[in-house]
């Protein structure tokens, strides 16, 4: 099985060994009289994935330096790669999500030795931590690891109070002004050739999914290259 990983148009170079996924629980247990414990079920807390990223100094031939998921089976399938990046790259990107105060699209993609689709993870997430390590025993390459938590969009509505005749107030909620983020179309027409993955990326800044996208418009393949004109419905 082979992983990608993704953090908005950056794929890490090599896949980490091990990763965490924790589903945080909100759910409270109180004590109720004569009966017991009981447990009131909340919504989930925010999920956070942990692992840690190694970041090579040097080019080596199982490490991938694609942009997208299309590039990366291609270089998977010749067996290499023409676009190394040193580690300070990697690095300067997670620096600037941290100054950007900006969500960030995490995809982890599963795929078979078929290169079919086994399922995948994917959410707006926010860079919480991560630190870099430098041993001697790994040579000149560096590992860092890193923290996300989810981002679920939210946003704050403005009111307004109006008086009327008879001097009774009346109160109007006005539209919902999303906390970040830009407005999204309900379709779009395809400019140049490239897969559902980078369309999505483009048009949404990794906020829409792009699966949900997939099967809305009868796409089967991911790594499909979308025709020039084609126009696909985004919701």
């Amino acid at each position: 099985m082979s992983y990608y990983f993704f953090i908005d148009d950056t794929m890490l170079p090599v896949p980490p060994a091990k990763m965490t996924i924790k589903i945080k629980g909100k759910n409270k247990t109180i004590n109720l009289i004569n009966e017991g414990e009981v447990n009131i079920i909340k919504t989930p807390g925010l999920t956070e994935i942990a692992f840690d990223a190694r970041l090579p100094n040097r080019n080596y031939p199982f490490a991938n330096y694609d942009s997208s998921l299309t590039d990366a089976l291609t270089s998977n399938f010749l067996g290499s790669s023409f676009s190394f990046k040193k580690a300070s790259y990697f690095i300067d990107r997670f620096e600037s999500a941290k100054k950007a105060q900006y969500p960030m699209r995490l995809i982890i993609s599963r795929m078979s030795g078929a290169f079919s689709m086994l399922f995948d993870t994917n959410m707006l997430v926010t860079l919480e931590n991560y630190s870099i390590n430098e041993d001697a025993d790994e040579g000149f390459d560096v590992t860092c690891p890193l923290v996300f938590k989810q981002y679920r969009p939210y946003g704050t509505k403005e009111c307004e109070v109006t008086t009327d005749e008879d001097g009774k107030q009346h109160l109007t909620v006005k539209e919902t002004r999303p906390a970040i983020g830009h407005e999204i179309p309900t379709a779009m027409r395809i400019r140049n050739e490239q897969s559902v993955w980078e369309a999505v990326k483009g048009v949404s800044n990794g906020s829409l999914d792009w699966r949900a996208v997939m099967s809305a418009n009868g796409i089967s393949n991911p790594c499909e290259k979308l025709k020039p004109g084609m126009v696909m419905h985004l919701g």
